[in-house]
């Protein structure tokens, strides 16, 4: 399965969520999902959803090393 990627970033600093960079996914069946990535965290909002998955820098953090021992 391809998906297709596309970013809108502007030149500022990152601050709230209204000015985060916005990662649009796509797949073969249309939008996969939305990422936003900002200072506080990560919002990931999968196609049919309303509310976004949220996660802060630290969290993340910890996710990634996790998954990097399997």
């Amino acid at each position: 399965m391809a998906h297709s990627v596309e970013v809108n970033i502007t030149s500022h600093p990152l601050s709230r969520e209204e000015n985060g960079i916005v990662f649009v996914v796509a797949d073969n069946d249309g939008k996969f999902g939305e990422l936003v990535v900002s200072k506080g965290g990560l919002r990931w909002r999968p196609r049919g959803k309303h509310q976004p998955h949220f996660m802060t820098w630290a969290e993340f953090d910890r996710a990634m090393r996790e998954a990097r021992k399997d």
